[in-house]
């Protein structure tokens, strides 16, 4: 049983991820891998030559004493589900999760484990990089290798005693305590293709009654921003999309009442219900099939990402509209990361231009906790696809894993 696990998630440039991974490997000291070390490496519906690439990957690394497990994903599930999919097959005692745009000089997974297993409060440890829209920025851009170990190796000399306690870290590089993961489970599907999960993840963390370090022990040179890079107008929805979505989660100005961070800490409690994510699917309750009344009429559902301007959904709904016929259509928008008043508006405009028998036509604005998410979906006869839309993504994702049918 490996006692580390890494969690590293490619999509595309598979020529950067390679060069992830071989540092990471080469970075990592014979003391650890004889505690026993898997790489998760989840290709995340890559279109180049990632998958050959990790194929030959394997065997190149056959006698290094670490156990390369590969996951190859259909398509696209975004970055909070890809990294939660590889979280699913760890089992080690620390998790660490990455970015495929890094690159690990020697030395740098030291100074987080000895934090980690030194100190009980401490749940998850970052390392200062190079790029950063956090405190763990140090705003170098460095040329080489070369050029990087050497940086390395100075700044981790010069500030090994320097430790600070955020409210945030980015997701790029985090080493996690299994029992944080056993506590708070995986990222939140609703962030999409990403953007402020990462925000989420520290807020859920901190909540649980753990500690984020960054540690001047650790450094790691971050390129950042390169997968995003290669899906701009993505990048640009899931901006837009997801501040809103972040405070109405946590219930911060603009959109609810707090004014910081300190304020959500201080007020809110740690709670499963909200604040697990599950990343396997028998870690969700109402797995089993609901009994089903044939008296009653088939029952729809429709989910989207509805404030991201890349889903479809508006499409979904008129081509939905245009072939019902006496089944309920149940049109899911969670009070707590929508504008439900302004979504509902949007829909009931396309229900206006359509003749439909609007008593089939069922607005569902309640939250539901992520660990009975399964339980909701089996609810439903059908749950509809919606095209360009990461959130529906992973809904039918979890819908036919449980034989729910999908269109």
């Amino acid at each position: 049983m490996p006692y580390y696990s890494f969690v590293i998630l490619c999509y595309n440039n598979w020529e950067m991820s390679k060069q992830a991974i071989d540092t990471l490997i080469n970075s990592i000291n014979n003391k650890y891998k004889a505690k026993g070390i898997e790489l998760i490496i989840v290709n995340n519906g890559s279109t180049d030559n990632t998958s050959d690439g990790i194929k030959k990957l394997q065997r190149d690394y056959t006698n290094y004493s670490i156990e390369i497990i590969s996951l190859n994903l259909e398509e696209n599930m975004g970055y909070p589900v890809g990294i939660n999919l590889g979280l699913a097959k760890c089992r080690g005692k620390m998790v660490t999760i990455l970015n495929n745009d890094l690159i690990f000089p020697a030395d740098w997974f030291d100074g987080l484990v000895d934090i980690l297993e030194k100190k009980e409060d401490i749940g998850v440890a970052a390392p200062y990089l190079s790029y950063a829209c956090s405190s763990q920025n140090v705003g170098v851009k460095l040329n080489s290798q070369e050029e990087i170990s050497d940086f390395a190796k100075e700044f981790m000399k010069n500030n090994k005693q320097k430790i600070s306690y955020p409210l945030r870290v980015i997701g790029a590089c985090l080493v996690f305590k299994r029992e944080v993961i056993d506590k708070i489970g995986g990222n939140d599907f609703w962030f999409g293709i990403g953007l402020c999960d990462d925000d989420d993840l520290s807020l859920r963390t901190v909540i649980a009654g753990y500690k984020i370090a960054i540690t001047g022990s650790s450094f790691v040179y971050h390129l950042g921003t390169v997968t995003f890079n290669q899906q701009v107008h993505e990048l640009n929805c899931a901006l837009s999309s997801n501040h809103p979505k972040l405070s109405m989660k946590w219930n911060l100005q603009p959109h609810g009442e707090y004014q910081s961070r300190e304020d959500i800490i201080d007020n809110i409690n740690y709670s499963k219900d909200e604040h697990y994510f599950p990343t396997k699917i028998r870690e969700f309750n109402g797995i089993e099939p609901p009994i089903i009344d044939k008296n009653q009429e088939e029952r729809l559902l429709l989910v989207a990402d509805w404030n991201n301007h890349k889903s479809k959904w508006k499409e979904k709904l008129i081509s939905i509209l245009d072939n019902i016929d006496q089944e309920e259509l149940y049109i899911w928008i969670p009070k707590g990361y929508f504008l439900t008043d302004q979504i509902s508006a949007e829909v009931k405009e396309i229900l206006d231009s359509k003749i439909v028998e609007t008593t089939k036509i069922k607005f569902y604005y309640q939250n539901i906790a992520p660990i009975n998410l399964l339980k909701f979906l089996n609810s439903f006869d059908t749950i509809f696809t919606v095209d360009n839309d990461f959130v529906n993504r992973y809904i039918v994702y979890l819908a036919e894993e449980i034989s729910i049918p999908t269109k």
